[in-house]
């Protein structure tokens, strides 16, 4: 019976020990692949104030607002981080984020307190979407002051509108304008929605986008983008202007996180719509459009 016992206690010393291994290596991994900073497929907004990261396999981390502290272009968030593992809560930590705009409002640089590495370059590219989108909900937060970003630089830009660089590849903007903002500002200039409103008003434009892009005329008539990014499912609409009027839209874009469709529009304003699983994949052409010179799109 003895013998019996001493074999029942080393067969239970021996199986702990493998489970603390596996635990261990486990948690390691998790550790690891946190540092990697991927945005979670599943993960969703559930208010303006959050946003979920993903760290890895069973992984996430909900990164919310706690306190934010504005110094005229320079707004310092402090978040609630916690993760997840397998959905149940093993951690919980703060963290201070310093987000960098440009008097146009438009976002320039995301940093954590204390490294001056830009998120909007070093971290993966649906985690540098993920803070970007939060950069542009922040300017919607009631403890913002916009009135702080330069009224003088807003009207001279009302009074002269830029205007995009055809073709507006969209995959070559993404690169461009994540890791170029003097680049992204040359060849696809944006306005942020409701800051120049007034642009989209004086085309009698009705929509309130997150963002818009103004393309070259053709045919006298107003082409526009629409972008529609406050949310988990980004969307971009193409519309036609004449006169204060809408005569034709399509969307061009969408990722709701299980596809990426994306376009190229053309100097000869043919549209060409692309689908594809992820980011590295290679994407398919779906279809061609054209604007018509009535502005009917077919």
């Amino acid at each position: 019976m003895k013998t019996n016992k001493f074999l029942q206690l080393i067969l239970c010393l021996f199986f702990i020990t493998i489970s603390c291994k596996k635990k261990d290596s486990t948690s390691y991994k998790i550790l690891e692949k946190k540092q990697e900073y991927k945005t979670s497929n599943s993960g969703s907004n559930t208010n303006n104030d959050s946003f979920v990261l993903s760290c890895g396999s069973g992984c996430a981390m909900t990164y919310t607002l706690q306190i934010l502290q504005q110094d005229k272009y320079t707004i310092n968030v402090k978040f609630k981080v916690e993760t997840y593992i397998d959905e149940e809560l093993s951690d919980t930590y703060y963290e201070k984020y310093n987000f960098w705009y440009n008097h146009f409002g438009e976002i320039e640089k995301i940093n954590k307190e204390g490294d001056n590495d830009n998120v909007l370059q070093n971290l993966m590219p649906d985690a540098q979407i993920k803070f970007k989108k939060f950069s542009k909900l922040l300017l919607k937060n009631k403890n913002v002051d916009i009135s702080k970003f330069s009224k003088k630089e807003k009207t001279n830009i009302d009074n002269n509108i830029k205007v995009c660089v055809l073709p507006f590849d969209f995959t070559d903007y993404y690169n461009i304008c994540i890791e170029n903002d003097k680049g992204c500002e040359i060849k696809y200039p944006s306005y942020i929605y409701p800051e120049y409103k007034n642009i989209l008003e004086s085309y009698g434009v009705k929509e309130q986008p997150s963002a818009f892009f103004i393309l070259p005329r053709i045919h006298n008539l107003q082409p526009i983008i629409l972008a529609f990014t406050d949310s988990d499912i980004e969307g971009y609409i193409f519309e036609v202007i004449d006169n204060k009027k809408v005569v034709s839209s399509l969307q061009i874009g969408k990722m709701d996180g299980e596809k990426i469709e994306d376009f190229i529009i053309k100097e000869n304003y043919e549209i060409e719509l692309y689908s594809r699983k992820n980011s590295a994949e290679k994407r398919v052409l779906k279809r061609i459009y054209r604007v018509q010179k009535d502005g009917l799109i077919k």
